[in-house]
């Protein structure tokens, strides 16, 4: 049985960079603010999450291309790895992304001004 790494034809250097290009990618479809985005990026349990839920569809792949050994191009294998992934899209943590997205408190406190004439 073939890798993913073989099967898309890439170095593992590759096969980095385009996990981590998903990684951001999704990240800025889950923030709103240039700082949020950062936050979630640099996230470990998030980042934990998301290499969780990736090797779910990488498996996923695997089932849909083992059975095909000739006439499929790379191509084709990494358009398919990418259908698989582009599930991750459609999901998020909603308890990791609460801790980042919840106002945070920043000390500054108002209080209301009484007018002494």
């Amino acid at each position: 049985m073939k890798t993913t790494i073989q099967k898309l034809n890439i170095t593992p250097e590759q096969h980095e960079s385009l996990i981590w290009n998903f990684y951001q990618n999704w990240c800025e479809s889950v923030s709103i603010t240039m700082i949020e985005f950062q936050q979630i990026l640099a996230n470990a349990a998030i980042n934990r999450w998301f290499i969780l839920e990736l090797q779910k569809c990488e498996v996923e792949f695997h089932k849909r291309t083992d059975r095909y050994t000739e006439n499929v191009t790379a191509k084709d294998m990494v358009k398919c790895y990418r259908d698989c992934a582009l599930h991750l899209f459609n999901i998020r943590p909603m308890a990791l992304l609460n801790q980042i997205k919840k106002p945070k408190n920043t000390g500054i406190r108002v209080f209301n001004a009484i007018n002494q004439n």
